[in-house]
């Protein structure tokens, strides 16, 4: 038999993982109990029958520790295994219970120290996410290993429905601001229709029933036996980040989530190798009227942010509970870490040396674009200094009109590079910018790269004139630009107003307005 320990006084994310992992190894032949806090609903633990049991607290870990052993002696059966996941419960809590039951898994996602002879964590951290739990020997990591429904293998593409926004908090979660938000999005655009799933310890959902009361376009959908048909059939998800970004990993749904718990909070880099590139922690307390500007812009983009999603490095493909229950039941103990699958070469790439290259960017760069811009390094020398907002650079890529580079070492990004045209009194001008991304960045990665795009648009644009105003105190850029031919247009009064009217932040006593002939 395998005992499994969850934790359900923090929200059910723990227990539905444990559940999905103790029917996987009811599929391989084993008999399971799980062993829990309190009684939870029903209908999460119809499939589990009879097998769960719960315990009273304990103000200690050894007092736990004690409880599930005596829970397990009274069965009278004897146990394998025990599998543990709770943050309540760790190192201390493990030696306590191996001192009668010696195989031990914890499952954990915030890197604690662990004595267990087996560690689970999905969490996905990018490069560093096989260097976790240094502590640990054996050790199961990444996405592979994220336990969801089994209706997550069986995942067929299938028609979104237009204008279909889905709202979860998860199992709980405090709906209020939320409410506002679909309350002004109903508002706004009479095309929109909702999906809205209330956990069973979902609170203040008051003003939710009463606005689903008034309109046929706001559906409460409570405790659906499954997600799996909510997240393939809208244009967007909105929602707390917790299991639901394997799950909308897994069916490559569109998505805009916020963090309720700590657990929650991700590093962005790491989110985006998912294909999850538009997560704002703090989102809730953003004003309505931006978040739900964000959300029709992302609806309509919905197509555009799927095809992203598609291409993801990291995979997650539903059968993570299977690979769990087969790796804890094997006979050798191993570690296995989740690795990024290597996508084709993209179309359109330059290659400037061996190690560098020029390509496009596409939607998978538009966190990593922020980042670089926002650099300190990088804000003092544009026309506007201060950092840009992570809600209006959302907005701003998708309606942009620069064309956009990045040059890239080794994969790395090094500097962004853009340019974008402009017809100002009968005349072709353009104006364009770069900015690092990394501190590797030197004169000749700068130099090469204005010389690709002094080149590409020569090509391009054979008859536009480049305009471009550069910080005085910027020495480095003023040398590079004076050496690839731009010189001083103080004197020369058409190209003065198209300039102010270009840069209208660009004081002439900080900046010197440059220009140059395309073909020159």
């Amino acid at each position: 038999m395998i005992a499994i320990r969850v934790d359900t006084l923090c929200g059910l994310g723990h227990f539905m993982r444990c559940k999905w992992l103790a029917l996987a190894l009811q599929a391989c032949g084993k008999k399971v109990i799980v062993i829990v806090d309190k009684p939870v609903p029903e209908q999460l633990s119809l499939e589990l029958k009879s097998n769960i049991k719960a315990l009273p607290f304990a103000q200690t870990q050894e007092d736990d520790a004690h409880n599930t052993l005596k829970v397990l002696s009274e069965i009278q059966k004897p146990v394998e295994s025990i599998i543990v996941d709770s943050y309540r419960f760790d190192s201390e809590w493990e030696l306590e219970v191996a001192k009668q039951i010696p195989s031990i898994v914890a499952v954990d996602d915030l890197e604690r120290a662990h004595s267990a002879k087996l560690l689970i964590d999905s969490k996905w951290c990018g490069d560093k996410t096989g260097e976790r739990y240094a502590s640990s020997q054996y050790k199961l990591l990444g996405p592979d290993f994220a336990m969801l429904s089994p209706a997550y293998q069986h995942y067929t593409h299938q028609e979104r429905k237009l204008n279909r926004v889905m709202f979860s908090l998860g199992g709980g979660g405090d709906w209020h601001t939320v409410s506002d938000w679909i309350a002004l999005l109903l508002n706004m655009a009479p095309e929109i229709e909702i999906d809205v799933i209330l956990g069973p310890m979902a609170e203040r959902v008051e003003a939710l029933t009463l606005l689903a009361n008034t309109t046929s376009r706001l559906q409460l959908i409570r405790q659906p036996p499954s997600l799996v048909p909510y997240y393939q059939s809208c244009s967007l998800f909105v929602g707390a980040l917790g299991t639901s970004l394997y799950e909308l990993a897994a069916t490559n749904t569109p998505a805009l989530t916020f963090s309720i718990a700590a657990n929650q909070d991700n590093q962005q880099n790491a989110l985006d190798d998912l294909g999850h590139y538009f997560h704002v922690p703090e989102l809730l307390t953003r004003k309505a009227s931006e978040v739900v500007a964000l959300i029709l812009t992302l609806v309509k983009q919905s197509t555009r942010i799927i095809k992203a999603r598609e291409t993801a490095p990291v995979k997650v493909d539903g059968r993570g509970a299977i690979r769990v229950a087969e790796l804890v039941l094997a006979d050798d103990i191993r570690s296995s870490v989740t690795q990024k699958t290597l996508h084709s070469q993209e179309e359109n790439v330059c290659q400037l040396t061996a190690q560098v290259q020029i390509r496009q960017v596409n939607d998978s760069d538009v966190n990593r674009y922020l980042a670089a811009r926002n650099l300190p390094d990088n804000t003092w020398r544009m026309t506007i200094t201060s950092g840009i907002d992570v809600l209006g650079h959302y907005q701003w890529w998708f309606t942009n009109s620069r064309e956009s580079f990045v040059m890239e070492s080794n994969g790395k990004p090094l500097l962004y590079v853009w340019h974008q045209t402009h017809s100002i009194e009968g005349q072709e001008y353009l104006v364009g910018g770069w900015f690092a991304a990394s501190d590797e960045v030197n004169f000749a990665h700068a130099q090469m790269v204005l010389e690709w795009q002094l080149c590409e648009t020569a090509a391009k644009y054979p008859e536009a004139i480049w305009l471009a105003v550069i910080n005085k105190e910027n020495k480095f850029v003023n040398l590079l630009n004076q050496r690839a031919g731009f010189v001083s247009i103080e004197h020369d009064e058409k190209k003065m107003r198209a300039t102010q009217q270009l840069f209208p932040n660009a004081s002439l006593c900080e900046f010197n307005y440059v220009g140059k002939e395309v073909n020159t």
